[in-house]
């Protein structure tokens, strides 16, 4: 069934080859610059330790970062059982982690971010697949990360442990369509019925083969 679809496993460095220059990159070259950015503004005061100004200055240019990584918004629009959504939280995850550090060593209580809900969630990664079981799994794996980080972090398990996201939809990702209807002949409101040229019956009357529509 899979291969009739073309559905198959693709291991983490194969996928990590395609998210990395996506997402990844564009990214840490953001954060690159936030960064140096932040330290710019520490350092302006010719070596000396630097102003509560100039410190929350920093922390502001640092947080706002963080809030577009948390404003981010990945889509999969045919995400299987959620491998590339995986990946791609997993990486995003770390490159937050190094987020905040940099606010901590600032002085910036990663509880205030927590109470505040500024965090990377599975629900910025957004997937469409046709097969309903795939789709089930693909939100399992996301949550599953999701439990994995916090579990890393020290952090109580966010409630409930298992939720519905809905940011995994089950359906087509190509074509939309309303709920086909019967095509009916107006005469006689019978469905109209076209033959697939290879089922066939026998005659109730002569017993020969014939085109069974």
């Amino acid at each position: 069934e899979r291969h009739k679809l073309g559905a198959h496993f693709t291991p983490r460095e194969y996928i990590e080859r395609l998210v990395r220059p996506t997402v990844i990159e564009p990214l840490r070259a953001d954060w690159d610059a936030r960064r140096a950015a932040a330290r710019q503004v520490l350092e302006a005061g010719e070596g000396a330790d630097p102003t509560p100004a100039a410190r929350r200055q920093a922390i502001a240019l640092i947080q706002d970062f963080h809030k577009e990584l948390c404003g981010l918004r990945v889509l999969d629009p045919a995400c299987g059982t959620g491998n590339f959504l995986y990946v791609t939280f997993d990486l995003v995850k770390q490159l937050e982690s190094e987020v905040l550090r940099e606010l901590a060593d600032l002085g910036e209580s990663q509880s205030a971010l927590e109470l505040a809900g500024v965090r990377v969630v599975p629900e910025q990664f957004l997937g469409i697949e046709i097969n309903p079981r795939a789709q089930a799994i693909a939100e399992l794996v996301l949550w599953l990360g999701a439990l994995q980080w916090a579990l890393r972090a020290g952090r109580a398990f966010p409630q409930p442990v298992l939720r519905d996201a809905r940011n995994i939809e089950s359906r087509d990702a190509v074509l939309a369509h309303d709920q086909p209807l019967m095509r009916r002949d107006p005469a006689t409101g019978k469905p109209v019925t076209v033959w697939d040229m290879r089922t066939k019956k026998k005659h109730p009357v002569t017993g020969r083969e014939v085109p069974d529509e």
